[in-house]
């Protein structure tokens, strides 16, 4: 097959009925319907996800309460959130995956050493339960605004999440996320190749 005259020419001389120029214009317009789509569908399937889990997450309080003579205890929490979490997002798919990735990061970060503390005094440890009897879940005591971890804690982690990442990537790298593999991989890979300052600025940034 050759160009000529601005149509595709196959071997028997039959020209097609697109233009060369029409063809590439369709290839680069951005499929719209289809992206606006799956925006749609991941958000409803992220919404669905959590009310679902809200319901289950609930649900479970509610029976170990009535189980417990209408007490709350400690754990209740943790085990209503582990069985809502793998009924709901047990199953890996990329939407779930993203949303325990959130979930993940942000627990582990909440181990961190805070700034200063809001119970005088200080719990012993990042995870101790409050006293009883617990507070009501609408009162301030429930409720309280979050603290920015110290300074010199966050700096060892984000150090040690780089170095990590960058070790796994390198050695390692179809262990990493696939978002973030496809980030990485554009940034540090794929900017090792470029003919021109066109392409390291353009196509490589």
């Amino acid at each position: 097959m050759f160009i000529q005259g601005g149509f595709h020419i196959t071997s028997d001389e039959e020209r097609s009925y697109i233009p060369v120029n029409e063809e590439r214009a369709c290839q680069l317009i951005p499929r719209w319907p289809q992206k606006i789509r799956s925006v749609f569908t991941a958000t409803r399937t992220h919404a669905i996800n959590l009310a679902k889990f809200v319901t289950l997450y609930k649900t479970f309080l509610l029976i170990q309460r009535r189980l417990n003579g209408g007490k709350e205890r400690d754990l209740d929490t943790f085990i209503a959130g582990g069985l809502g979490g793998w009924w709901v997002f047990g199953e890996r798919t990329a939407i779930n995956e993203q949303i325990v990735l959130y979930v993940m990061s942000r627990t582990l970060f909440s181990l961190l050493p805070r700034l200063y503390s809001t119970h005088p005094p200080a719990p012993l440890n990042p995870v101790a339960p409050l006293s009883h009897p617990l507070p009501n879940l609408t009162s301030p005591a429930a409720n309280p605004p979050p603290i920015p971890p110290a300074q010199l804690p966050f700096g060892v982690v984000a150090a040690l999440s780089w170095a990590g990442v960058m070790y796994m990537f390198r050695h390692r790298a179809e262990r990493i996320q696939p978002g973030m593999w496809s980030s990485m991989k554009y940034l540090y890979h794929d900017s090792e190749i470029w003919h021109d300052l066109r392409t390291l600025l353009w196509h490589n940034m």
